[in-house]
């Protein structure tokens, strides 16, 4: 970016202004704006042209040893620094804007535009670390008959979290209290209910908490904490960057109080005789634990800050984050029971209905660049991208233009819809400090062949799994792939997905593709058998509805599910009986 100037003309860039707290354009909704042209001296004819990209950058920092000899043949050891860095396109649109014919010196062109941005696009971002950097990036760069290209970084947002939330209800566990790693001191029974794994930044997360303390260790807090890991790579360079987002401490209740020597020896003597007291106390704990759980009686709020990133698995970048719940016992050597559960962060919820369309013309910056061929009477584009018919574009007359440019002849708007935006590319590294040659490069998606391997292969670098998954169950050439689809095929897919969150949703999209429709217990099974067990309710849920054989095998898909889960998704089996019931009726 910046200004360059010659004899023959200008460009500027000015992007309507988003209506959100960090002035990002949101992932989904329209990036709007305008190009300006003014030509300083008579010009015949010349095509003023637009693109966007979005890319995954990094660079890992690296040391390299060499040996040599001296004068006397001694090896000496040489530490050089280098850079190693890489890059992958997120996406990619070509904007064809008009044309100009016979422009007198001095004339002004405007070349409004409103472009519809995927809606799987992560956020911008970027992190340091060691010097070394991790970022996602997008720019706008326009150009005139190919020369003196000038571009604008702006920011995206992610599109903001579904409504629905996705809880995540951690069963009562018990676990041994160990010293020294060999003495057991006792067990202790814990649960947690997280009320929303997805968790918009800047919100804030309700976390139940309750334990029983059987132990005859004395506990000394219990903390919740939000975890944030960045990964990124450059070649085989890697590089990585930590740190605790949010953190507070529950409160003490009278269940943490150690057991006395009396009662620990009962307890260990009735353990080791497996009576049925030893049962019952063990089916009360969790009783008990249950049940403070869902009254609330233990509950922390934690603000999740709006400067953590989101969650992305990337080619190049990876952002994960987890809440960790961990009980510190008072001593030395003494093993500290902790749940660990994955969350999603993301852009709010309530973005959705607050975020309302760009204000036109209002410059939120600008770039300007000067052509060496002369731009510039104005001849719309010859061929606009049509409207996408799900679009919700205003196509009202743009504004007026800022002060400089109110001389300006407006041409037609030019609409870009999401289906003219190339999603994805090939990730591509290089050493040195030199990265800006190669940035410019764009590496396109080849064609590729429908088949299993290759639809796992690109699940697993989609910026998007679950767009990948659809425009593959779209093509009709891909249908014989999903008609050919084992139960063992349809939990390798699952699991291709890199972001856990992600996996009930992609089981549900193909299920109903499967054999032609007939979708049956083994691929719930084999669906089960893969997913981590917090989703494994969540994913019963999302894909019993499409077993064609539920009723006459509902027995075998029940015995894979353990009693906790059989009580969480007792509702989600009587209502995919019924809509099974149904369509066997029909």
């Amino acid at each position: 970016m910046g200004n360059t100037s010659s004899s023959n003309g200008t460009l500027s860039i000015i992007l309507d202004s988003p209506q959100t707290p960090n002035a990002s354009f949101v992932a989904g909704r329209t990036l709007s704006g305008s190009v300006f042209a003014k030509a300083t001296s008579n010009v015949n004819a010349v095509r003023i042209d637009a693109y966007i990209t979005g890319k995954e950058r990094t660079r890992v920092r690296y040391t390299e040893t060499t040996t040599y000899r001296d004068g006397n043949g001694n090896t000496r050891t040489r530490h050089h620094t280098r850079y190693r860095h890489a890059e992958r396109s997120i996406c990619r649109v070509n904007v064809n804007l008009g044309q100009v014919d016979n422009a007198q010196a001095g004339a002004q062109f405007r070349f409004p535009f409103r472009i519809e941005l995927p809606p799987d696009l992560p956020s911008s971002m970027y992190i340091m670390r060691n010097g070394g950097y991790s970022k996602i990036d997008y720019k706008f760069k326009a150009h005139v008959g190919g020369h003196h290209k000038v571009e604008l970084l702006f920011n995206v947002m992610s599109a903001p979290l579904s409504m629905q939330p996705v809880p995540n209800l951690v069963p009562p566990i018990v676990r041994d209290v160990q010293s020294c790693c060999c003495f057991n001191m006792g067990t202790i029974t814990m649960g947690a209910r997280i009320a929303n794994t997805r968790i918009g930044r800047g919100e804030t997360a309700i976390i139940d908490f309750a334990c029983k303390n059987q132990s005859r260790q004395r506990i000394l807090s219990v903390t919740v904490e939000i975890k944030q890991e960045v990964n990124w790579s450059a070649g085989y360079h890697r590089e990585y960057s930590t740190n605790v987002l949010a953190r507070r401490l529950f409160n003490r209740t009278e269940r943490w109080g150690e057991m006395s020597k009396e009662e620990a020896k009962a307890k260990a003597q009735s353990r080791k005789n497996n009576t049925d007291s030893h049962r019952d106390r063990n089916q009360q704990a969790l009783q008990i634990i249950h049940k403070a759980i869902f009254d609330g009686e233990n509950r922390v709020l934690l603000n999740v800050p709006t400067s953590a990133l989101q969650t992305y698995h990337g080619a190049l970048v990876q952002v994960g984050h987890q809440m960790k719940i961990k009980i510190t016992f008072d001593g030395m050597c003494i093993d500290h029971p902790t749940i660990t559960v994955p969350i999603y962060l993301g852009t709010p919820t309530s973005y959705g209905a607050q975020i309302a369309s760009p204000q036109p013309s209002i410059p939120v910056a600008t770039a300007i660049a000067t052509p060496s061929a002369p731009p510039m009477g104005v001849t719309p584009s010859p061929s606009a991208p049509p409207l996408p018919s799900e679009a919700e574009i205003d196509l009202t007359a743009p504004s007026a233009p800022p002060a400089e440019w109110a001389a300006a002849v407006t041409s037609v708007p030019v609409v870009v819809g999401q289906a003219d935006v190339v999603v994805g590319g090939k990730a591509e590294d290089f050493d040195g400090e030199g990265g800006a040659a190669h940035a410019s490069a764009f590496v396109p998606v080849a064609e590729v062949v429908p088949s299993l391997g290759n639809l796992i292969n690109e699940i697993k670098f989609a910026v998007s799994p679950s767009d990948t998954v659809r425009k593959r169950l779209d093509d009709k050439k891909w249908s014989p792939v999903f008609n050919a689809m084992t139960p063992m095929d349809y939990s390798s897919v699952i699991k291709a997905v890199a972001i856990e969150f992600d996996q009930p949703d992609i089981a549900a999209l193909i299920a109903p593709a499967v054999r032609g429709g007939n979708f049956t217990h083994e691929y719930v099974i084999a669906a089960l058998r893969v997913v981590s067990d917090w989703l494994r309710s969540p994913t019963i849920a999302k894909i019993l509805p499409f077993c064609k054989d539920l009723h006459s095998n509902v027995g075998k898909i029940k015995g894979e599910l353990t009693d906790w889960e059989r009580v969480c998704t007792e509702r989600d089996f009587e209502q995919a009986l019924a809509i099974n019931g149904q369509e066997s009726l029909a």
